[in-house]
């Protein structure tokens, strides 16, 4: 069933466990995060990408055509599960790429202005938060900085203040929450140094859910702990792809095949990555989730 985003959250904030939210790419990638999800029984968050914004990283673009269509399978293949779904447009940076996810009929968007000053952040925040709610949609936000992507990873984080996350959820209206705890996007350089005691001054002071960027890579412990603390959202892509694709390059090496035939190769990435899925669904406590409660 296709869901609010800000439902699955709530709840998840009440009952002291979080739900991982999975960035998705291809047809491949749906099905292995919704299949995992469908499996262990839980509510699961997909995330997508504006996909026709023309600074979007030439592996995640598609035209309108191949956009309007893959997304017109992914509202259908959510509204037809058993368990409740919620699309989630990751890391946009205009109110004119909200609209266009609204239009595809995604039931959160992350608008990201922590690259603003707070105040330009909290503006833009609150135009995408006046549009998205007159469509039932909610909306997350991010201050403080999380590290960059891959190779280009930062190596020191800026931690969310509590001062910080009050101001701007009292002056926004978002309905969840992006911080800075130490964690980075795509592969970890270092050790992450997470700020667990932060994640529960932040927890305490603001009423939304929080929300948990750079999910990939972390220990089954601070996954645990993140949740505990109140981390309710837990963004997670980079490691599940890696997976996908060294189940791919693995199969086609392996001599079980007389020919490489795509089927075959395409079945060992999509196991790969719902195993991943199912691994961490587990550790985000998600199983807690009563049926019931959405």
């Amino acid at each position: 069933m296709l869901v609010n985003t800000k439902d699955i959250l709530n709840e998840a904030k009440k009952g002291g466990y979080a739900v991982g939210a999975f960035s998705l790419l291809t047809h491949t990638t749906v099905e292995a995060a919704l299949a995992a999800a469908e499996e262990t029984n839980t509510p699961v968050i997909v995330q997508i990408n504006d996909w026709v914004e023309p600074k979007l990283a030439p592996d995640r673009k598609k035209t309108q055509f191949e956009a309007d269509m893959f997304m017109e399978y992914m509202v259908n293949r959510a509204k037809g599960s058993p368990v409740p779904v919620a699309i989630n447009l990751d890391h946009c940076k205009t109110y004119e790429g909200c609209v266009r996810a609204i239009k595809w009929g995604v039931t959160s968007v992350m608008i990201d202005g922590s690259e603003l000053p707070m105040e330009e952040n909290i503006e833009l925040t609150k135009k995408v938060v006046e549009m998205a709610h007159a469509c039932n949609v909610s909306v997350e936000a991010e201050i403080g900085h999380v590290g960059g992507r891959g190779d280009d990873a930062v190596k020191e984080d800026i931690y969310t203040t509590v001062e910080e996350a009050k101001h701007f959820y009292e002056n926004s209206g978002v309905d969840m929450l992006a911080v800075s705890i130490g964690t980075t996007h795509g592969v970890y350089l270092t050790k992450p140094e997470l700020k667990f005691d932060r994640i529960s001054e932040l927890n305490e002071a603001i009423p939304i859910p929080l929300v948990m960027h750079g999910g990939s890579g972390l220990t089954k412990e601070d996954y645990m702990e993140v949740a505990k603390r109140g981390i309710a959202k837990i963004n997670f892509g980079t490691y599940m792809f890696l997976a996908g694709g060294q189940a791919m390059a693995d199969k086609v090496n392996d001599g079980s095949m007389k020919k490489a035939e795509f089927n075959t190769i395409w079945r060992a990435g999509y196991e790969a990555q719902k195993k991943i899925v199912k691994e961490h669904i587990g550790y985000f406590g998600t199983e807690k989730w009563n049926k019931n409660k959405i």
